[in-house]
């Protein structure tokens, strides 16, 4: 939705005489927006004139309307905006009069549907939609920021701030309510996280060449965000440029819902003002006459005022030459950020052509041009500068910046520059030196004068140690620049193949010494495999050995339990068998059974016949054929008796007068 909210801000502040911007912007804010809502909700409802409409007396003349009382005419101001002159356009008394009158509150209902309950509310049309949601929440008690309402007939989704009686809905309405879902839960959790969070702005005021660190809660808004910055800078809110947030960000988002880090990186400057920008028309309170007004609050006069100073001060201006601003900002900690604040003040400075600054610390340009591999590297150039030489501006316009230089220093230096017109600046270059250069370099660069500089200092590693090989003054012409550099980059080159040559026969003493260890270890692995797989042959028989031994003993263990079990229930059987009947029993009442034993033994007893089956087989148990083992066989038919009701009498079973029973293992 495009709306251009600083215009319709500034159309209500004219309206309203409301000079507060914070204020005016809550009460756009509760309309939504909308001009015309925002105004009638702050003006009084008895009153029939706008704070910035007086109303007109007969000394008041308006072009091309007349009265038909007396005939006056009256001029408009010429500046008003179209959409403000219309809204302030005179209109019929009877209708204003009505407009203005007060009315009954109409009382909105609402059908709140959820699944297949519907809950019914009533609310003044003057709440806002928030209410509805409040409303709602304790009556079915679910919390507020899970409730999301729809159903609503119009072009677009109302905000929880949006006023009903904005909506012009009918007086019977029906919603639906749904439930957010738990990832809706973990991101509104995760927007009040940030909400509480603080937020910490590196601020570069580009107008001043300051930087600011302010730290703001999440639930500062970008526009009283500005108002701080604007305290603290002395730039009005209206004439700050910004850049580093976020695109299509509005005054009204807070920093939690920004999208910015918790760490964010800004610069603001200051614009100039419009001269010639044609101030609107705002009366004076209480007053019957309107002076323009500009857009600080000052009148016509004061204005012209102002336009007249400033007219002066751009003459001036350009009369008096200005001072250029530092290449680096003054105090900075951050020395990649100075670095590169460098490199971009110097290309403004001095044009497009210009050798390439190393982009970060001297301990980083140093590893990119030293500490490399011989073949790799490549010289340090380390560029002084101080605006206070005069020397400075005529070495870098017509030397420096010149196309062989910046070329042949582009493609054989890693060039890095710093300015020393700081004291600071200066005081931070010469601990730097200390730390990575021995103290004759030091000694000679604090003792160095302004008029000596600009210098540039050729820098190499020789030996695990930096040297600097040459000090270049900056008050050397193109064709002795080049010289100078031609000459270092020669000696460079012939310490590199010496240095290249030396790194090659270590690197291959190195290979050499690394081979024959990497085959004493594979000879000293060999044999730490073999006596690895001894080992574990060993460990394996052993364990081998072991479980044999403990299986033996087990079964043996079993075997003697398993005696000690059969002996105890031969015992128990041997008890309750009954004795063998004599021989002199009637005829028919016992019967000889013969038993044809596994080894070829015989063995007879007589039993009675009416004695059942398990008789039989409990003598068997107790002469060591027990039936889980051995099977019990008649001679004909050929059946296995254990496998036949145990409870039969021998007589039923056909075993009377005699038989003979084969016994054999299972």
């Amino acid at each position: 939705m495009s709306i251009n909210r600083e215009e319709i801000l500034a159309d209500f502040q004219a309206c309203t005489g409301i000079e507060d911007v914070g204020e005016a912007f809550m009460h756009l804010e509760d309309a939504n927006w909308d001009l015309s809502d925002a105004v009638y909700r702050v003006l009084p409802q008895g009153s029939q004139e706008l704070p910035s409409m007086p109303l007109l007396d007969d000394s008041v003349q308006v072009i091309g309307e007349t009265s038909s009382s007396s005939g006056f005419q009256a001029t408009r101001p010429p500046s008003l905006p179209p959409n403000l002159a219309q809204l302030l356009q005179p209109a019929p008394l009877a209708s204003m009069s009505r407009e203005f009158l007060p009315r009954r509150t109409r009382i909105l209902n609402f059908s709140i549907v959820l699944n297949d309950k519907t809950t019914n509310i009533a609310i003044p049309e003057t709440e806002a939609v928030s209410m509805i949601k409040t409303l709602v929440s304790s009556e079915l008690d679910i919390p507020v920021c899970k409730l999301e309402l729809s159903g609503w007939k119009l072009d677009r989704q109302p905000r929880d701030t949006t006023i009903l009686e904005t909506l012009h809905l009918p007086k019977q309405n029906t919603l639906y309510l749904s439930i957010n879902s738990d990832d809706r839960d973990a991101a509104t959790e995760e927007s009040v996280s940030r909400m509480t969070q603080t937020y910490s702005l590196n601020i570069y005021d580009v107008t001043h060449n300051r930087p600011h660190i302010v730290n703001f809660p999440g639930t500062k808004t970008l526009l009283e965000v500005k108002r701080d910055v604007s305290d603290l800078t002395n730039i009005p809110v209206r004439n700050q440029s910004w850049s580093g947030w976020p695109s299509q960000l509005t005054d009204d988002v807070i920093l939690g819902a920004s999208g910015i880090s918790l760490v964010h990186d800004l610069t603001v400057k200051e614009l100039v003002k419009e001269v010639n920008r044609p101030p609107e028309v705002v009366p004076i309170p209480g007053g019957s006459n309107s002076e323009p007004l500009s857009d600080d609050g000052s009148t016509a006069d004061e204005y012209e005022d102002a336009s007249d100073v400033v007219m002066e001060d751009m003459f001036l201006r350009e009369l008096t030459p200005s001072r250029p601003q530092p290449l680096m900002p003054e105090g900075i900690e951050d020395e990649a950020m100075a670095a590169i604040l460098f490199a971009e003040g110097f290309a403004h400075r001095y044009g497009p052509c210009h050798p390439i600054f190393f982009p970060g610390s001297l301990d980083d340009a140093m590893k990119e041009a030293c500490h490399q591999p011989a073949r790799d590297r490549k010289l340090l150039a380390v560029y002084l500068h101080h605006d206070g030489s005069v020397s400075s501006n005529v070495f870098c316009t017509q030397v420096l910046c010149s196309e062989s230089i910046a070329s042949f220093l582009t493609a054989n230096f890693i060039l890095w520059g710093w300015d020393l017109t700081a004291t600071s600046n200066r005081q931070r270059l010469l601990n730097t030196i200390a730390r990575h250069f021995d103290s004759l370099a030091s000694r000679t660069l604090r003792n160095f004068e302004v008029d000596k500089l600009p210098l540039l200092l050729i820098v190499t590693r020789s030996r695990a140690t930096n040297e600097v090989l040459a000090m270049i003054p900056g008050s050397l012409n193109v064709d002795e620049m080049m010289t100078q550099l031609l000459h270092a980059v020669e000696m460079f080159s012939e310490q590199q193949r010496v240095e290249i040559a030396e790194e090659e026969e270590r690197s291959a003493r190195e290979t050499v010494k690394r081979e024959q260890d990497e085959a004493y270890q594979l000879s000293l692995e060999a044999d730490r495999a073999k006596e690895e797989l001894k080992r574990q042959g060993e460990a394996v028989k052993q364990r081998q050995e072991e479980e044999q031994r403990v299986k033996q003993e087990q079964e043996k263990r079993l075997i003697e339990i398993t005696q000690q079990q059969k002996e105890m229930l031969r015992q128990e059987v041997l008890k309750r068998l009954p004795a063998e009947p004599p021989a002199d029993q009637p005829a028919g009442s016992t019967t000889c059974i013969r038993f044809r034993l596994p080894e070829g033994k015989t063995s007879t007893r007589r039993f009675l016949a009416d004695e059942p089956l398990q008789v039989l087989l409990d003598y068997l148990l107790v002469e060591g054929f027990p039936h889980s083992e051995y099977k019990v066989l008649s001679s004909w038919p050929r059946k296995d008796l254990t496998a036949v009701d145990l409870t039969e009498t021998l007589r039923q079973l056909k075993l009377v007068p005699q038989e003979t029973l084969i016994i054999e293992e299972r």
